[in-house]
């Protein structure tokens, strides 16, 4: 018998999936039902695992259309390209 995985766990490899690049913006989950069915977990377990989601700002659900990813979660050393200044330049 399988050791039942903690829905942290499944929101955590979901959001890496996300931060990869794997779920990218505006990719629909599958359905909790559906998305439960195949993990071989609860209904409610699904449902938190996309609460938890939400909660990370990682994906937005939409009533009647189901639930999307929203976007990963910034780099904190990424740099916007708008504020980089090319080797050179002046600011006017």
């Amino acid at each position: 018998m399988a050791m039942k995985e903690d829905y942290r766990l499944i929101a955590d490899a979901l959001a890496d999936d996300v931060t990869a690049g794997r779920l990218r913006p505006g990719d629909r989950l599958p359905p909790q039902r559906e998305f439960a069915r195949a993990r071989g977990i609860a209904s409610s377990t699904a449902a938190r695992v996309y609460g938890e989601l939400v909660r990370r700002g990682l994906a937005v659900g939409e009533v009647g259309r189901g639930t999307f990813v929203r976007a990963a979660a910034p780099h904190p050393t990424r740099r916007s390209p708008s504020r980089a200044v090319p080797p050179g330049s002046t600011w006017s």
